[in-house]
């Protein structure tokens, strides 16, 4: 499988999305779990991404059909689901993702925007199976020992490691061996499932290694942290030329 290579989105900026999407990363997560992000905030980001490379992912703050259903009918390319425990919960997860005969989520192609408001149903339908994703975030030591019933699940395209929750939960440092074993365990699991497999970049860790681990696509920056090391970069620059 191909590499991919995405960036997290939490600041609540349309246009922030839309530089990001032109530096050229194959996917940004825009964020509703834990920044200021809401729905009508995550369709602006989506329509930034129009006529880019880069596919919009949300990651809803709950797995419940509501969420799924309206990032999905926004405009999704696909949706992460935090904090995913059982293969139960997976299998409710898949059915709320899926339409008819294979779920139960809700038709409203006539209005949505994800059907170019009601003008391109039928496109939509074709081109939906294929080219919308449902990713599961696998954040404890409980998620990860359900994860090969998880990768089982069908509608399921990916698993997606949480390493900071993950150590949190394990009462490890998030630098810990035990996480990184985890990535490993997790991109095991899905190549044997056929899944993708994914993470963010975390202490201890790079791009080879996580690669090397199974890793198929990962977050290899945010928003947030792209601005801070820019402002303190320069800022530091600017004070030792003045300081001398």
């Amino acid at each position: 499988m191909s590499a991919t290579f995405g960036c997290w989105l939490d600041l609540p900026s349309a246009a922030v999305a839309e530089v990001l999407a032109h530096a050229g990363f194959d996917w940004l997560l825009i964020d509703m779990e834990h920044g200021p992000i809401g729905i009508e905030t995550v369709m602006h980001c989506l329509m930034a991404l129009k006529g880019t490379d880069t596919r919009g992912i949300v990651r809803v703050a709950e797995g419940t059909e509501a969420a799924i259903k309206r990032a999905l009918d926004t405009g999704a390319d696909g949706v992460m689901v935090p904090n995913v425990r059982s293969v139960d919960e997976a299998r409710d997860l898949a059915r709320f993702f899926h339409y008819a005969p294979h779920g139960t989520r809700g038709e409203a192609r006539s209005v949505i925007r994800a059907a170019k408001w009601g003008r391109g149903g039928a496109e939509y339908a074709r081109s939906w199976p294929v080219n919308h994703k449902l990713i599961l975030q696998i954040e404890t030591p409980e998620g990860l020992a359900a994860a090969d019933e998880i990768a089982q699940v069908p509608g399921v395209d990916m698993l997606f490691l949480g390493p900071a929750d993950f150590a949190a939960s394990a009462g490890v440092a998030p630098d810990a061996v035990e996480v990184r074993e985890a990535a490993s365990e997790l991109g095991r699991i899905a190549a044997r499932h056929g899944l993708r497999a994914g993470s963010v970049l975390f202490p201890g860790t790079d791009v080879a290694d996580l690669l090397a681990r199974g890793m198929t696509d990962l977050s290899i920056a945010g928003d947030v942290g792209l601005i801070n090391t820019a402002a303190d970069k320069a800022l530091a620059a600017a004070r030792e030329v003045r300081d001398v």
